[in-house]
Order: structure tokens, then sequence, then C-alpha cells
């Protein structure tokens, strides 16, 4: 496998765009990121034109997307080697032909559910749900680190896509405290994926992800990008199949070892 230049990483698209629903984190990375970030890396096997697999890092995230060809050994030394990653996602049969390679640096495996907003149905806004500032970046992280079923969020990537916008950070907020949230990334032309749906313990049942969800999905749709999401929690998939999401396929994380 070898790096290629940010200047070449939009050649990469058409291939990316076979399946562009299983490749949104990659595609709006490379959309979004100037050629020269030093935070964002692209490996290719094969050429250029038509590869055999991409691997790419994005701080401390690595995704993978692959054909049978791709020389998985080297793409997983890639990540090896460079020693800090926190983990490695991708569809769900990509993931299982790397992991293999990766078993001695891996913590733990998640099967995920990778949805699409079909067929919407959202709920009508009826709180006061607005855009989150950098103002609000340590409570809202907080927030996040709070959620039991959530990882650790990665602080510096966070704070990044915060202040550049690039992530749509929406929040509700009762008696001066945030209390439920949802956050778009990885924006590509047409599509966006939704992450860190999260409602503080002591505010739950009460519908505000449902409707934080609706007024992030509503906005997103009105700017011509088409939400996705995965999601492993079988009450969120409820939340999110009434909402008008169906699943399309199976998306997997490998959690890493720290050095």
């Amino acid at each position: 496998m070898r790096r290629i230049s940010g200047k070449e990483w939009k050649m990469l698209i058409p291939f990316l765009s076979v399946e562009r629903e299983f490749n949104v984190f990659m595609i709006g990375d490379i959309e979004n990121t100037v050629p020269e970030a030093e935070h964002m890396e692209i490996f290719i096997d094969g050429e250029l034109e038509n590869p055999t697999g991409v691997l790419l890092r994005y701080y401390r995230f690595f995704v993978v997307y692959s054909s049978e060809r791709m020389d998985h050994a080297e793409a997983a030394a890639i990540i090896k080697d460079f020693g800090k990653g926190i983990a490695l996602s991708g569809k769900a049969d990509c993931i299982d032909a790397i992991a293999t390679h990766l078993r001695e640096i891996t913590k733990e495996e998640a099967t995920m559910h990778l949805a699409v907003l079909k067929e919407p149905n959202l709920e009508k806004n009826d709180l006061p749900i607005r855009r989150a500032t950098m103002s609000d970046a340590r409570e809202l992280l907080a927030l996040l680190n709070s959620i039991e079923e959530f990882q650790t969020t990665e602080e510096e990537s966070f704070l990044s896509s915060l202040e550049s916008g690039t992530s749509r950070r929406y929040i509700v907020e009762m008696n001066s405290r945030i209390v439920s949230t949802a956050t778009s990334t990885a924006e590509t032309s047409d599509m966006a994926m939704i992450i860190g749906v999260a409602t503080h313990k002591d505010y739950r049942k009460q519908g505000l992800a449902s409707k934080v969800m609706s007024r992030l999905c509503s906005d997103l749709l009105a700017s011509g990008k088409t939400p996705c999401l995965f999601y492993d929690n079988p009450e969120a998939g409820k939340i999110y199949n009434r909402l008008g999401f169906r699943e399309i396929g199976k998306w997997k994380i490998l959690r890493l070892k720290k050095d």
C-alpha cells in the first residue's frame, strides 16, 4: 500500500461512490479536509483510478473500504505502526477481512446496523433547539462522556469540528443545562452521517432524542443531504425506524488497544 498526496484524494470519490452510503465518512472527510492537513492520511492498494482498497486516518480514527484483493496485512501494519489509533471502522465484510491481522491490538469488536433516512416521518419541533457553539464545548463534551454506552469522545477532533462548523451539533437545554444532543458529521455534497445522539440520564423517556434528531434531519434534508446513521441499541433502532430510517447493511468497529 502507498500513501497518496492530498491533491489526489478526490480522485478516489468515483470508486468510493459505488457504495456511497458505506463510505460517507471517507467521502465527507475528503470533501471537507484541506489537502495539506496533517490530521488526515489516505493509503491505497492498487491503482489510483481503480484501487483494490482504501485506508483513511482522520486524527486517531481509521476507516477502511476494500475488496478481497486488498493487501489486508499491509493495511493492518500501517495501523499498528501509527500506534495511537482509537478505532477502525467500515463495512462489515471489509472489517472481517482485516480483523485477523489486528487481533493483538483489538480491544473489542462491535457490529452495528447501518440505516438511511428513506421514508422521512419527522416530528414537529416544539423545543428550544439550537446549534452548539464553542462556548458549549466543555458542557457538551461532559454530557457525551457521561453516556454509559458511548466510548470516550476524542477531544481534539471534537473541538476541531465544532470550531470549524464541519459538524452540526444541535442541543436541547432545560434548566440552563444541555440535556440532549445530536450531531451530523462527514457531510458530503448529498449525504451526512448522524452520530452522538444522546440524552442525559435524568431527562430520558421524554422524546427529546426524537425531537433533536428530527430538527437535525430536517435541516440536512433542506440542504439536499440524506441522513444516515448506525446503531446497535434495539430501543434506539425503534426510534430511528419510526422517524423513517431503514437498515441497508452492517457496519463494524474494532476498538483498539493503546500503546
